[in-house]
This record gives C-alpha cells, structure tokens and sequence, in this order.
C-alpha cells in the first residue's frame, strides 16, 4: 500500500497537474499539500476535499487501489416488479430496562 502523499503525487502527475495547481483547485495551502507529499498525514476533510478535485473516490486517493467495497460502476438493474406497491416503514423502538 502506498501512503497518501505518494498517491497525490502520482494522481498530479496523472492529470499534468503541480502541487500548486491542486492547491489553488482543493482550496488547500500549498505548503499543507507539499507536507503530505514529504510524510504529514492530511485530515479527513482535506483529503475529501482533494479527492473530490482529482475526481476519485476517498478509498482511491488514501490507499491507491480500487475500494473494493464499492460496486462496479457497470451495473444492470433488471426489473423485478411492474404494477402498484405498497410499502409500510415502521420505526423500532426498543423498551428502556
């Protein structure tokens, strides 16, 4: 598994893109971006935020790898049921001891 910083800098070089162009792109400073590429770790929500801009999924940018939780984006929805439905959702509550 390759870290963060390696995984953004391989993304960047991907799209032709610098640290200083995903800063300006993330909203992120420079200066924190060059740092995950040099071994700081970046929050949740700046890494959100630079996976957003790079257009890949959080698992993706933060492991390097396809999330294999997620499903395939060719998926087939086939019909299961044609006419009227009902549906009831019911909320559970559980009894205090």
């Amino acid at each position: 598994m390759k870290d963060v910083g390696t995984n953004i800098k391989i993304e960047c070089e991907r799209l032709g893109w610098t640290v200083s162009r995903l800063a300006k792109e993330s909203g992120i400073p420079q200066q924190t971006i060059h740092g995950w590429t040099t071994g700081r770790s970046p929050s949740l929500e700046q890494l959100r935020k630079v996976a957003n801009v790079l257009e890949l999924s959080f698992y993706q940018l933060a492991f390097g790898t396809h999330d294999p939780h997620e499903l395939e984006t060719d998926v087939i929805l086939k019909e299961l049921f044609s006419g009227d439905i009902r549906v009831t959702l019911q909320r559970i509550e559980r009894k205090k001891r």
